[in-house]
């Protein structure tokens, strides 16, 4: 078995961006729409207008400026777009805070954003308990220029993206609406950069990072309502996407986005080279995501779709689709044709389909490999559960994988050729061979959790040795046993109830 080790320059550690609040030279600047009491900036009660953040002079490092150190609290609704003039420093950023029930609301927040801080470093944006971002007048039948929540390109680095909610940068409710424009809530490049625990609902993409890019980590975002949840573009520049980190996100329901022309193609996490010719993306890790709800066969590609890389490992996920839903290629779908992506790995995921009948698509459809680990992942209920092009395919392992349907008729697929038992696949693909499957129920719970009853559960192989320090657990953090000891299939591991204590004495005290 063959798993690729982490570039040492893939291991890096984040160390949090130190807020300044407790800084000797922290200073606090208090942002309105308007100038409020004495204008003096020391408070809500009497806040400097937006104009003041937005002016060049009022930024750098000198007394009641902002600069490195600095706390910007907004406060009450903002109508002006932001556009930091500054940055902080490596230990004291500048922070942007949203005071509780404060946030930005404009019409349409145009391609730079109702908040830019592009080609700026060492800021936090904190969203505080319920900060805002949104747009009031954009979507079908509305205005539709472009609408940007948080724009961070040209070389945003070292900054964090945090506890916000942004809504409506287009809220799409028509299939006859196939109204082009550049819908982000947060739209991004850049390095070492945190993007975390916002709330985002209702715009075209949710989390969007273009070239160059690298280092980056999004994770614990809830997103939906969108045609794209996560997008990493890598266009034609060799690695222009590497290092990235998705992990522990939401990303749900899509339909909203259906056109009868099929003019979007919805993905919940898309990762793309976007040029045959070159690798565009590499080492990226896509886990512990959970995702879910409406998609549609006419244009929904798939909840989790890579291709043009090199490297990518994608593990720990749960993805569900709902009942009688599926799409044309398979709800985690790697690679394009007739280009092979290499040493990719697909790891310990549980996919559930929403059906087994006519041609509703695969649980995984793996196109165009080399050197690929498919390895310990569970899939049910899906006219395919492992569908894979034809002659383009190597594997360094093909093994420990739980298949389960109602029937196992055609279930697994190479090209145009279909199987119909685990023996015949077995033969065709050369590998599965500690590989189940089953007609009987898998054992889950309800929260796709395996019960002790489960095949999942020992079925798996131990992935100890690839030093993935993330797999070591499972998408709900338990530790999977070390070196030695089998593992479950699936996302999550079987977590027994501690045993009841046995032995004791009782001394009742009168």
């Amino acid at each position: 078995m063959r798993l690729f080790s982490q570039r040492s320059l893939f291991t890096v550690t984040f160390v949090g961006l130190v807020c300044g609040c407790g800084a000797a030279n922290a200073k606090d600047i208090y942002i309105a729409q308007s100038a409020a009491g004495s204008n003096t900036g020391t408070s809500c009660a009497n806040a400097y207008a937006v104009s003041f953040f937005n002016t060049t002079s009022n930024w750098g490092s000198g007394s009641g400026q902002i600069g490195p150190g600095t706390i910007v609290h907004l406060c009450g609704t903002i109508t002006t777009g932001l556009v930091a003039r500054g940055s902080g420093v490596s230990g004291s950023p500048v922070t942007i805070f949203f005071e509780a029930g404060s946030k930005l609301s404009l019409g349409s927040c145009g391609s730079t954003g109702c908040l830019n801080i592009s080609t700026r470093g060492y800021i936090i944006v904190d969203g505080g308990t319920n900060g805002v971002i949104e747009a009031t007048n954009s979507g079908t039948g509305l205005g539709n220029s472009d609408s940007v929540g948080v724009y961070a390109r040209s070389g945003t680095n070292h900054s964090e993206i945090r506890n916000l909610t942004i809504n409506n940068m287009y809220v799409h409710t028509g299939v006859s609406d196939t109204s082009g424009g550049r819908y982000t809530a947060i739209w991004f490049d850049g390095s070492n950069n945190l993007i975390h625990h916002n709330i985002i609902k209702d715009t075209m993409c949710g989390i969007c990072g273009e070239q160059p890019n690298s280092d980056n980590h999004i994770y614990n975002n809830v997103i939906h309502n969108i045609n794209w949840g996560i997008f990493l573009s890598g266009g034609n520049i060799t690695d222009g996407v590497t290092r990235d980190k998705i992990y522990g996100n939401e990303v749900y329901d899509f339909t909203n986005w259906d056109t009868t022309a099929d003019a979007y193609h919805h993905d919940g996490i898309f990762v793309s080279g976007n040029d045959l010719s070159s690798m565009g993306v590499s080492y990226i890790d896509i886990f512990n995501n959970y995702l879910h709800g409406t998609i549609s066969q006419c244009c929904t590609t798939a909840y989790i779709y890579t291709n043009n890389h090199n490297h990518v490992r994608i593990f720990n996920n749960l993805v569900v689709a709902p009942s009688n839903g599926y799409v044309n290629n398979g709800l985690i779908t790697v690679g394009a044709p007739g280009y092979p992506d290499t040493n990719d790995a697909v790891l310990n995921n549980t996919v559930i389909g929403g059906t087994t009948v006519g041609s509703g698509g695969a649980c995984y459809y793996i196109k165009s490999q080399s050197q690929f680990d498919f390895i310990n992942n569970i899939a049910s209920t899906c006219t395919y559960l492992l569908w894979t092009t034809a002659g383009d395919i190597t594997y360094t392992t093909l093994n420990n994988n739980v298949y389960q349907a109602s029937h196992l008729t055609g279930v697994w697929r190479i090209g145009n050729t279909y199987y119909s038992t685990l023996t015949a696949w077995r033969a065709a693909s050369t590998g599965d061979a500690d590989s189940l499957a089953t007609t009987a129920g898998l054992d889950l719970d309800f929260t796709y959790k395996p019960l002790l009853t489960s095949v999942a559960v020992h079925a798996g192989m131990n992935l100890t040795s690839s030093n993935i320090t993330a797999l070591n657990s499972d998408k709900a953090g338990i530790l999977r046993p070390g070196i030695g000891a089998s593992w479950d299939a699936g996302a999550y591991t079987f977590a027994a109830l501690p045993s009841s204590p046995t032995g004791l004495l009782v001394t009742v005290v009168q």
